[in-house]
This record gives C-alpha cells, sequence and structure tokens, in this order.
C-alpha cells in the first residue's frame, strides 16, 4: 500500500482504460487528493511587483517604499498550509515533500521567460545539518547555474526568525562563484527562492548578478 509523502494516508491508484489496455502497472500518486485541495494558489488581484494578494492592483505599501522596478511571480499565498509545508520540508528536513511543489513549480516556470535560472543557494553549514537545498530540490528535469555562493558567517541566523526590520538590515551576504563573469553577461536571470518575504534576500542576490553583467534580473518564489 502507498501512502501520501504529506499526510501519511492511503493513497490509491487509478485505473484507466488505458492502463488496462496497454497492462500497464499502476502507480499511485505520491501526493493524495485531499493534501493537493489544501494548496490553494495565488489570484487577482496582486501586487505588480511582489505579487501579495491583495484588494487591489495597484502597487503594494511595502514594494512602494521600495521604490524600485522589480518584479517577483509567486505561486501560493504564504498561509497556514504553507508554513505547515516548509515547516515539515525545510525546517524538519523531510525531503520527500520536494514532489509535492514539483509539479507546481514545473509549471511556473514554464510560464516564465529567462536565459538563466539561479536558485538561492543555501550556507555549508545548512547543507551540513539539513543535508539539501530546499530550492533545488523542488527542480526537476530544468537546468540551473550555481552562480551566488552564501557564507555561514554572513548568515547566522535564519531569515524565518528574523523581525521584518531585521530582516532589511541584513548585510549583503552573497559572493559571485569564480566562474560567474563568464556565465552571466547580457542574460536575463530569473531568481528562484521558497518565501517572499520583505524582498531583501532577492535585492542582495541581485545586486551581485548586476555586477556579474546580467542585464535583467527578476524573481520566482513558491509563496508569498
Amino acid at each position: 500500500m502507498m501512502t501520501c509523502v504529506w499526510c501519511g494516508r492511503a493513497v490509491t491508484p487509478s485505473v484507466t482504460l488505458a492502463t488496462l489496455w496497454h497492462w500497464q502497472p499502476l502507480v499511485a500518486p505520491e501526493v493524495c487528493a485531499a493534501c493537493r485541495a489544501r494548496l490553494r494558489p495565488l489570484h487577482a488581484p496582486q501586487c505588480p511587483r511582489c505579487a501579495r494578494q491583495q484588494t487591489t492592483a495597484q502597487v503594494c505599501h511595502d514594494c512602494a517604499r521600495w521604490g524600485d522596478a522589480w518584479v517577483n511571480h509567486a505561486i501560493f499565498p504564504y498561509d497556514a498550509t504553507l508554513k505547515a509545508y516548509m515547516q515539515q520540508y525545510k525546517f524538519q528536513g523531510d525531503y520527500r515533500l520536494r514532489v509535492v511543489m514539483q509539479p507546481y513549480l514545473r509549471q511556473a516556470l514554464a510560464q516564465e521567460t529567462y536565459d538563466l535560472l539561479v536558485p538561492i543557494p543555501v550556507t555549508a553549514g545548512t547543507w551540513l545539518t539539513r543535508g539539501f537545498n530546499q530550492v533545488t530540490g523542488w527542480l526537476t528535469d530544468q537546468p540551473f547555474q550555481q552562480v551566488l555562493t552564501v557564507d555561514d558567517a554572513h548568515k547566522p541566523r535564519p531569515q524565518s526568525s528574523k523581525t521584518r526590520q531585521e530582516r532589511l538590515r541584513t548585510p549583503q551576504p552573497f559572493q559571485l562563484t569564480p566562474n560567474a563573469t563568464k556565465i552571466l553577461p547580457n542574460q536575463h536571470v530569473l531568481l528562484l527562492d521558497d518565501v517572499y518575504t520583505t524582498g531583501r534576500t532577492l535585492r542582495h542576490a541581485a545586486a551581485q548578478i548586476y555586477l556579474g553583467g546580467a542585464k535583467a534580473v527578476t524573481s520566482l518564489t513558491l509563496a508569498r
């Protein structure tokens, strides 16, 4: 019996005429219908800069304070469901849960226009404790470039534990990799991250990527 990777309920494979006709083995989905139903994608109206779901399509107060033309797209609101998912996947290190979001990321990336996909990196300390980058775990066959590094000394506390003001005051944590200046010139880079909160992390990453010669930087996040 197969069970849902998220909630542990039994998952029953669907039987189709094609399956029976071709004698194909029954393959159960890894995520049950109830868990998929918990995920409610963002809908209009949204802030055109950060994808915050709101009552109007105007630039939100936070983006107006940034005073730039940053564009971020997001898939889900960072609600109780997404917080529970991120707690189990990212903070408790349940790597199986990457499959929950892979179809949504694949669909969202297919709708983006970019030359290079650059995931936000994790520190060496995170690799030792968690064992994976939660962002690249959502990718399947999408090529990406690692042109940024982040040092543990520059990112001593998780962003999730900081207040908004502490996040905004975070010093530049990223550096370019040695080969970045060969890859980035004149490229439209799409940054990929888990949650857009204040936008500070993405703007820090973009600043370094622009130094490497990129012509444009936008971002896609799982949640806003």
